[in-house]
């Protein structure tokens, strides 16, 4: 929330999720997987994210609500998620708190970090709902907190525990992980949602060097997750709309679960916001409205907002509304919003069921057993790319199997795109080759993208290759018999080919993963 609102924030309410449907759905272990990028995450913590990546592929039910409940130490209730209930009849599906008091001072400025609403949060995920925190942190240049509006003078500081400024940053840090483990003591996982509107100018850490901001959410996320052993975090960027750089801060896939956006403007389809929203969902992370609300409070129709989801944000996973003037009760149009048919509110949060697009086909999962060659857990291994446009990477936003695939950006008007190793191996005695292929959800591929697996064996470099298949982003499996095909001694690549359907163009990514022969 933009300083003209924090202070004003003061009670109680939910941020969302999405429902179960009647459409056709698949367990987890039959589509494909999105994983944290802690590779320790809990269990329940790798529900979540999987359920919320899968929700935009759903024909209903397909975004989950959700409501600020206030500040932990100023100001937070349930009375306004009540008054949210009374006026639309629904709980939202996720709600949300905020640890810090930013503009206030105390000399201990551990003080202004407070998680006293963690009670309400474990009701609320014992009652089948989700919860999100973020932070409006006090600045640890002051030693008694407060600036929460004023800049840093020198952010890198944050990197230094023996500065004065360093060693407060621990302590705040400290403080929240408190909070933070307590929650995962009770089992509830968090969407924890740090340096919100990092690319405004209102707040003490906006607006600062990037590649430093980016060293400092690193830092944090190691902190947090790796020496407190955090395992019940999701982290969400989360840029504002109304600035420009909103990728800039852009941590990196490593660090981040979820990228969201902050909408505050009477009309939601805006240009600002539809830009906002191209690039972040660009970023190939599941995305969410992390904060919406009007500027003219009291008068504004929240079901514009059902409109642009569904004419201009299909793969919004979840929103976030403010509460006080800017929440949902206290405008209009509330009930036309939280009773839409995409939305999933509390008691519709199945975290067992996902749904893969086209309303529930499936991937059908790999063959059990064979070789592994290549799983990309421990990098790209050897792997490269032709007629792509970045990569290949490893990363953790989906897997086959395990948590790590393989990755590479490409220009869709390019033509055929390849991932492939070049090494000499040996295949004999072997029959079957396979792989999973997939494309991103984001990008033009047009109309009949397909995937194909080969092999280049010999001195010629023969290529034979198991036929096209159909590619989307569920993930397709592609096998190559190796009976008939020459030199199985003196296999010199495998690869898979990315062909782009008829009308495609733009940029997107292709990925692959589980690369195994029998």
């Amino acid at each position: 929330m933009r300083s003209s609102r924090f202070r004003l924030a003061s009670t109680a309410a939910a941020t969302v999720l999405a429902a179960v449907t009647a459409l056709t759905v698949v367990t987890p272990a039959d589509a494909h997987t999105v994983s944290p990028v802690n590779a320790n995450a809990s269990t329940a913590t790798r529900n979540v994210l999987n359920w919320l990546a899968h929700l935009p592929n759903r024909s209903g039910n397909r975004i989950a609500s959700g409501f600020f409940g206030g500040y932990s130490n100023s100001g937070f209730s349930l009375s306004q998620t009540e008054e949210l209930r009374s006026a639309t009849g629904q709980y939202p599906a996720i709600l949300s708190c905020d640890y810090g008091s930013g503009w206030a001072t105390n000399p201990d400025i551990t003080a202004l970090v407070d998680y006293s609403c963690n009670p309400s949060l474990k009701s609320w995920s014992a009652n089948g709902g989700l919860v999100t925190i973020s932070v409006h942190l006090p600045s640890p240049a002051n030693a008694n907190g407060g600036g929460l509006n004023t800049p840093m003078g020198n952010f890198a500081d944050l990197l230094n525990p023996s500065t004065a400024a360093g060693a407060r940053w621990r302590q705040l840090q400290d403080k929240m992980a408190a909070g933070l483990q307590d929650l995962e003591n009770a089992g509830v996982p968090v969407l924890f949602r740090p340096f919100h509107e990092v690319n405004g100018d209102w707040f003490w850490w906006g607006n600062r060097d990037q590649n430093t901001f980016k060293q400092v959410w690193q830092q944090m996320y190691g902190y947090l997750t790796g020496t407190k052993g955090l395992d019940n975090l999701l982290w969400v960027y989360s840029a504002d709309f109304s600035r420009g750089n909103r990728t800039a801060y852009y941590p990196g896939a490593s660090y981040v679960d979820v990228v969201g956006m902050d909408a505050y403007d009477d009309n939601p389809q805006v240009s600002g916001i539809q830009s906002a929203y191209s690039e972040l969902v660009g970023l190939g992370k599941p995305f969410a409205f992390a904060e919406i609300g009007p500027d003219s409070q009291g008068s504004f129709d929240y079901g514009r907002w059902i409109t642009a989801f569904q004419q201009s944000y299909p793969k919004t996973s979840y929103f976030l509304a403010w509460n006080d003037g800017w929440g949902p009760a206290r405008n209009a149009g509330a009930s036309t919003l939280f009773n839409n048919s995409w939305i999933a509110n509390r008691g519709e949060v199945d975290l067992g069921t996902v749904t893969e697009p086209g309303g529930g086909g499936t991937t059908t999962p790999p063959p059990s057993g064979g070789t592994l060659l290549n799983g990309f857990e421990s990098g790209t291994e050897g792997w490269t790319g032709t007629n792509v446009t970045g990569g290949p990477w490893q990363v953790t936003e989906w897997a086959a199997q395990g948590t790590r695939s393989l990755k590479s950006d490409v220009n869709l008007g390019a033509g055929a795109a390849y991932l492939k190793k070049t090494a000499t191996t040996s295949l004999s005695g072997r029959t079957t080759l396979r792989a999973t292929a997939r494309v991103a959800p984001w990008g033009s591929f047009g109309t009949g993208s397909q995937a194909k697996l080969y092999v280049k064996t010999g001195a010629g470099w023969q290529w034979f290759d198991g036929g096209t298949a159909a590619v989307t982003s569920a993930g397709v499996n592609l096998s190559l018999s190796l009976s008939g095909v020459a030199n199985l001694g003196d296999v010199r690549e495998i690869g898979v080919q990315f062909v782009p359907g008829s009308g495609a163009g733009g940029t997107s990514a292709v990925y692959v993963d589980d690369v195994t022969v029998q």
